[in-house]
């Protein structure tokens, strides 16, 4: 049935309602009365509202689910709109993700550590008995000290380590084995031997006091490394000299090893090994200990017996030399031959 007037709200919902087939509309009169008889009287308002209710929403899910019902309401002049499944409006609902079949728990993939190459370190003393010596200052071990020749043990240690002192500036102070001038040495001596000591320093046939350090000649060598190999050792006595002065005298025996080239020649190391002994006073003067050089001796192998200024001259290869080497060759890394007292310049193995 079609209302005559569109806007005739009644009749419209009358045709609604006449969409309904008659077993539906006896199903929801028969619900209507079950609801009746267990609410009362003042149920009856209500009975009617949800009877109402029931119908709108059936209507308007018939609507929903058949929208072409209301097709003949439309006016015969206005063009029938194409209807889609899909609700007029969306609402906004959860997005959701699927979710895979669970199975055995996956183990995270652990990256090999990468170890950082290493480039092996060039060791100019691979090969020889000093590759197992102390580097530097590591191989002047002093002794422990103790009270003697009437001086105190804390007298005797403070000695020591003016001697120790003395040994690294003389022989490891990279200036000093550059050929410099040995600053810090000097600065240990005592005042009056200071003196004497600069006064002679680089003067007479063998370079005067320039002999008690180690000094490589400028311009002709220079260190292929900064390390120096150390080994020998150090000993103290009660002192027995004739000048009537108490304490105790300090030897030192030490061998020193050096890596030297001709200057920015990388390629022509060569090892020179120098052993130096020394005896040296301690004593009490004037409220004061003293600690004095007596003695210095040594015998360094691996040089060109051409030079006496002081200064050490390797023996580099294919360089001309008018005094040539001679007598059994000597192991200059045994400390126990008495090269010291050997006249001459003699053969040497290992260097």
């Amino acid at each position: 049935m079609r209302p005559a007037d569109p806007d005739d709200i009644d009749g419209r919902f009358e045709a609604l309602v006449a969409q309904f087939d008659e077993d539906e509309i006896r199903r929801l009169g028969v619900e209507a009365a079950r609801l009746r008889r267990r609410g009362g009287v003042r149920d009856k308002a209500p009975i009617v509202v949800l009877t109402l209710c029931g119908l709108v929403v059936a209507a308007g899910l018939l609507i929903s689910m058949r929208p072409d019902v209301l097709d003949g309401f439309a006016d015969a002049d206005e063009p029938v709109a194409e209807h889609s499944m899909a609700p007029a409006f969306a609402r906004p609902g959860p997005v959701l993700t699927p979710v895979e079949e669970a199975g055995p728990p996956v183990q995270p993939t652990v990256q090999p550590t990468v170890q950082p190459t290493v480039q092996p370190t060039w060791d100019p003393f691979a090969g020889s008995k000093a590759a197992q010596y102390a580097n530097g200052e590591k191989g002047l071990v002093m002794p422990a000290a103790e009270a003697l020749g009437g001086l105190t043990r804390k007298q005797v240690g403070a000695a020591l380590k003016r001697v120790r002192k003395m040994l690294v500036a003389a022989y490891l102070d990279l200036d000093t084995v550059r050929g410099k001038k040995p600053a810090e040495f000097i600065k240990l001596l005592e005042p009056e031997q200071r003196k004497w000591f600069v006064r002679h320093f680089g003067k007479g046939r063998y370079g005067g006091t320039r002999s008690w350090v180690f000094g490589l000649k400028p311009g002709t060598a220079e260190p292929a490394s900064d390390v120096i190999k150390v080994d020998g050792e150090t000993t103290f006595s009660r002192r027995r000299d004739g000048d009537g002065r108490k304490g105790v005298t300090i030897k030192v025996d030490y061998l020193f090893v050096y890596a030297v080239r001709r200057p920015g020649d990388p390629g022509g190391t060569k090892r020179v090994v120098a052993h130096e002994t020394a005896k040296i006073a301690a004593f009490r003067e004037n409220g004061r200990t003293v600690v004095w050089v007596d003695e210095t001796r040594g015998f360094t192998s691996g040089i060109n017996c051409d030079f006496h200024d002081g200064f050490v001259h390797p023996d580099f290869p294919g360089e001309p030399s008018k005094v040539e080497p001679s007598g059994r060759p000597v192991d200059p890394y045994d400390r126990r031959h008495d090269d010291l007292d050997r006249a001459g310049c003699r053969s040497t193995t290992g260097t």
